[in-house]
């Protein structure tokens, strides 16, 4: 951890420093959990402040040291805390209880050679070896993908990983919220966005973000969370020429996560651009849908989908993986899926 963690409590500290716990939760001051990826657990022992008082100064503290400020006007902060956990911060009163702290851990960069970072990155996929080199031969081939799945399913991950597959020669630029992508790749640079101040002003949202990218002569577009109004000029710009860009969006399922892509470019379009065109987009953009599972601590691939086209209302998808045929490799995976129709989409209300 690069910064110092003088200020901060004993009983907090080995569970920030230990690598298995990947999120830490405080409900107020005498409230905590941590999650070792077997699900939230309560950590029996002493109170870790000794007054709300201590908390709240703690909080505000670290606050100040990430830069940020509390007003009465933002109850809710994101920022990072310790420059090694994705911070959350929900203040009174809206939180009921006192502050409420989430804290989710950062991938860390190695500083690998790239060929060492790309064998690491091997090893963390071993059980889903298959699909990570269909995935490879899709990002070397400059294909857009898509990476679905719940939180903490391991779609930043496996994202971050395949960057090190990209072509040193690209120039990447990563747009987010906060800085979760990290890549040994030697090209690559991040923008955040930033919410108003207390007055409204200075705000730079993701769709800001996205049209200043175009300006800066990007080979590959990089989203951390499709989740507002930059999908809509995201699939604009996919489609005038600006290929391999990887980005990750909340979804159930690999189909699923097609829907609430459309779903968010209508609501972006404000009724102005019909669903058939934004279809149209969607399978013209977008060439591979991943879903992702967490099952206990483990984070799998669990489907890869590619888009075929689209006709009239519907979206044809292929399977990719897992496949029916049994294939040797990753380039006969890709060569032999089958294209079936996807089910039915979302009509705009």
């Amino acid at each position: 951890m690069e910064c110092s963690l003088k200020s901060v409590p004993d009983l907090l500290i080995p569970h920030l420093l230990d690598p298995a716990v990947t999120d830490l939760c405080l409900n107020g001051p005498l409230q905590f959990m941590i999650d070792r990826g077997a699900g939230l657990e309560p950590v029996l022992s002493e109170p870790i402040f000794r007054s709300d008082e201590d908390y709240r100064q703690f909080i505000l503290e670290q606050l100040s040291l990430s830069g940020k400020t509390w007003d009465a006007k933002l109850p809710f902060v994101d920022t990072v805390f310790f420059k090694s956990h994705r911070a959350h911060l929900a203040f009174p009163p809206v939180a009921q209880n006192g502050i409420y702290l989430s804290l989710r851990r950062l991938p860390t960069p190695s500083k690998d050679p790239l060929d060492v970072a790309q064998k690491k990155s091997e090893s963390r996929w071993k059980d889903s070896s298959l699909a990570f080199d269909t995935l490879k031969a899709c990002v070397q081939n400059h294909e857009t993908i898509l990476f679905a799945g719940a939180t903490g399913s391991g779609k930043t991950t496996l994202f971050s990983d395949l960057l090190c597959f990209a072509s040193p020669r690209e120039r990447l630029v990563a747009l987010e919220d906060t800085a979760e992508i990290k890549t040994e790749h030697p090209h690559f640079i991040g923008l955040l966005s930033r919410t108003a101040n207390a007055d409204g002003f200075g705000a730079v949202t993701l769709r800001d973000l996205v049209k200043q990218t175009l300006r800066m002569r990007p080979d590959r577009i990089l989203i951390g969370e499709c989740r507002g109004d930059e999908v809509l000029d995201l699939l604009l710009a996919l489609n005038t020429g600006h290929k391999g860009t990887l980005a990750t969006i909340h979804a159930n399922s690999a189909t699923d996560a097609i829907k609430r892509l459309e779903l968010l470019a209508l609501i972006a379009s404000k009724g102005q651009i019909p669903s058939p065109l934004i279809k149209n987009l969607i399978a013209s953009g977008i060439q591979k849908i991943v879903f992702l599972k967490r099952i206990g601590s483990q984070r799998k691939i669990e489907e890869i989908i590619s888009i075929a086209g689209h006709e009239r209302d519907v979206i044809y998808t292929r399977p990719v993986y897992p496949s029916d045929q049994a294939p040797r490799s990753a380039r006969s995976l890709l060569e032999n899926h089958r294209e079936t129709p996807s089910p039915a989409h979302l009509r705009p209300t």
